[in-house]
């Protein structure tokens, strides 16, 4: 786990440090280069896990595709250093008593610009590094850049205590209101209705990562022999176990039978060009949803610049070619129940939950297969976590190679799969579905 308190430690001492180079910066290209170091020593620190795609390409088309994913942090490293430039170049203007003041709101407001908006990779908000710990609760109200925002502050507080003499009271300040998140509740009364669900989450491993177009009817048999056949319990199995939907629906719809409790999955299925990632229902056998959001490097390539730069090069390190659904998707009710259904790397993106749907339960499946990080399989758990505390709701959650478990944000417990059956791990558990109602999913309301 990203462990509360040394992570949140670790994070501001290091912004501290950005914070503190940037005041020791006396012209524009000494805060770019100080702001670059630092940003992309973050960026290779958090994101190393990107060369994992390289396991896919031919060993001539490593040394470029290395090159291009090196690039691709340097873009990642760039709010650090554009804020560097421009920090030391306020710090002659006539805004400079106010600097102190403006670090935190402004490296955000660039890393928002560049990593959210321009490269459609919202992966580095601070705010999740208060998931696992009696902070979370700031991100019910707040959301994870919002709680970052407050983390920013007492970082550039302690970065130049000794720099303004407002700097102090700032970083006091901001800790104390760090500190009020121990008394926010994390239950907010809903007007809608409560129900329990019970909820199964199947996992296994497969015995090699590859990326077959036809399924491992072997691995298909062993999901199918560890799914409860009674009951009314909700059971999800992780993304992409179906390699092709268009053939193993139907068999698998007859295979599982009518009666029971909804079985999810994901599935790919056959689009215009290429395939969609989607989640579907095996009982009934239908598609419920096509995901919005790919992977970087390994199911799209970010940026013009870049597929350009990869279409010169020769290169492909796409596991599948996945195509993203563009149209607006019904929302997701299973036995009365709104769904908020999130695919893998999905997590990531707050916009992608709709309170006004009135979502009653968060369901993530994914596959982390491919990566062999550590980090990379606590970073995703800690978003998908991130999300279930700023809406308030129960999350479910199976992953191939990563966490599969369940969370209650009334608790801040995670609960993760342990019980071995054959050679699937499950993860039995009963889940409160609540409309949300926290105070960040009420003003989210207000935004497109």
């Amino acid at each position: 786990m990203l462990v509360f308190p040394v992570n949140v430690l670790g994070l501001v001492a290091g912004f501290a440090c950005y914070f503190h180079a940037l005041a020791q910066s006396p012209r524009p290209r000494d805060g770019l280069q100080r702001g670059g170091v630092f940003g992309l020593t973050l960026a290779v620190s958090s994101l190393y896990w990107l060369t994992d795609v390289l396991s896919v390409v031919r060993w001539e088309e490593r040394v470029a595709g290395a090159a291009v994913v090196g690039g691709f942090l340097l873009l990642i490293a760039l709010p650090y250093g554009l804020w560097g430039s421009v920090a030391s170049g306020l710090s002659r203007s006539a805004v400079a008593p106010w600097l102190w003041l403006l670090h935190a709101p402004g490296v955000l407001g660039v890393q928002a610009l560049i990593h959210d908006a321009w490269l459609g990779f919202p992966w580095l908000h601070q705010g999740y590094w208060l998931a696992f710990g009696p902070l979370g609760s700031w991100l019910g109200v707040l959301g994870a850049q919002g709680a970052g925002l407050l983390l920013l502050f007492l970082a550039s507080g302690v970065g130049l205590w000794n720099q303004h003499a407002r700097a102090r009271p700032l970083a006091l300040a901001a800790a104390g209101a760090l500190s009020l998140g121990l008394f926010i509740p994390t239950r907010f009364s809903s007007p809608g209705e409560e129900r329990l669900i019970p909820i199964t989450t199947v996992a296994l491993t497969p015995p090699e990562v590859s990326d077959s177009a036809r399924d491992d009817l072997t691995l298909l048999s062993q999901y199918v022999a560890a799914t409860p056949r009674t009951g009314t319990d909700w059971t999800v199995w992780p993304e992409s176990v179906i390699r092709d939907g268009g053939t193993m629906l139907a068999p698998l719809r007859e295979v599982l039978g009518p009666q029971g409790g909804p079985i999810f999955t994901g599935a790919l299925l056959a689009a215009p060009t290429g395939r969609y990632n989607a989640l579907v229902e095996l009982r009934g056998g239908q598609p419920l949803y096509y995901k919005q959001k790919l992977v970087p490097f390994s199911e799209y390539i970010p940026g013009e610049l870049l597929r350009w730069l990869f279409q010169r090069l020769g290169l492909d390190t796409l596991k599948t070619d996945v195509r993203t659904w563009e149209e607006p998707q019904p929302p997701l009710e299973v036995d009365g129940v709104t769904v908020s259904p999130l695919l893998c790397y999905e997590v990531a993106f707050t916009g992608l939950i709709s309170p006004g749907e009135h979502p009653q339960v968060l369901l993530n499946a994914g596959n982390e297969g491919w990566f062999r990080s550590a980090l990379l399989h606590r970073m995703t758990l800690a978003m998908a976590v991130a999300r279930a505390q700023e809406y308030g709701l129960p999350l479910v959650r199976s992953v191939t190679g990563g966490y599969s478990g369940s969370f209650d944000p009334t608790t801040g417990t995670w609960q993760e799969a342990g019980e071995t059956q054959g050679s699937a791990t499950l993860h039995r558990a009963r889940i409160l579905a609540r409309p949300s109602a926290t105070p960040y999913s009420q003003w989210r309301r207000l935004l497109p």
